[in-house]
């Protein structure tokens, strides 16, 4: 798990400002371009029965980590996944990531079972990071679309995600995607660069119709009080 730095800028709006935002994107001097198909993207994401990784993330700790296990598209049961350790050092992220070799179930499956299933796949240097004391405590998903600078050339990435929905399962002995907690309706946008990018990034980022704020799709599904206030786009 070799870090690749890389700085991480997020913003967040309502998604009823959807249309503002393309407009905008189409029109900058960037020369923002889709770099790959939309996609669904769901997240079982890990924590302690104390919420550690919920509590560093309130308290504005600037080292923190998330593990997480990721997989792509609707399907809840025979998905291929990810498992991935994202590490914030400020404005600095990386991530490690695990490919899990089997297909697995997620719907329906105790908590404590589905934990247990991935850890015969960890290498030597996963075993502390996926530790008995974690269990799943929030199932996310959300659709992401991609785009990059200079007519996908450039060194900046753009994500934007939209129709969020999460699932709180800290309560819950077995995983479950029926019952959404109430999530506010917003779209999150994340811009992402190299070091040696980041002063691209900046004037990018100064140009957006959005204000730079820390954005957590687990703090919204965790503690939604808690979540960034979404920036009014003007028209």
């Amino acid at each position: 798990m070799s870090p690749s730095l890389r700085y991480e800028v997020k913003m967040v709006a309502q998604a009823a400002f959807y249309s503002k935002l393309r407009m905008f994107m189409r029109i900058d001097q960037s020369a923002l371009t889709t770099l790959y198909p939309a996609r669904r993207i769901q997240s079982v994401y890990f924590d302690t029965w104390k919420n550690q990784a919920l509590e560093e993330n309130l308290a504005g700790i600037s080292h923190r980590e998330k593990v997480r296990l990721r997989w792509y598209g609707e399907d809840t049961r025979g998905v291929h996944g990810t498992l991935e350790r994202k590490v914030r050092e400020n404005m600095l992220g990386w991530k490690g990531l695990l490919d899990i070799p089997v297909d697995l179930d997620v719907e329906g499956v105790n908590r404590r079972d589905f934990a247990n299933s991935l850890r015969p796949y960890l290498t030597e240097e996963w075993q502390d990071v996926l530790n008995k004391n974690l269990l799943p405590v929030q199932w996310i998903a959300y659709d992401r679309e991609y785009y990059a600078t200079d007519a996908g050339t450039g060194p900046i990435r753009i994500t934007v995600d939209r129709q969020l929905r999460t699932c709180d399962q800290r309560m819950r002995r077995r995983l479950s995607s029926r019952f959404p907690s109430p999530t506010p309706d917003v779209m999150i946008v994340e811009a992402k660069c190299a070091e040696a990018d980041y002063d691209e990034l900046k004037k990018l980022m100064s140009r957006f119709p959005m204000q730079i704020d820390r954005c957590s799709k687990f703090v919204y599904a965790s503690s939604p009080n808690d979540g960034a206030t979404p920036s009014y786009i003007p028209l």
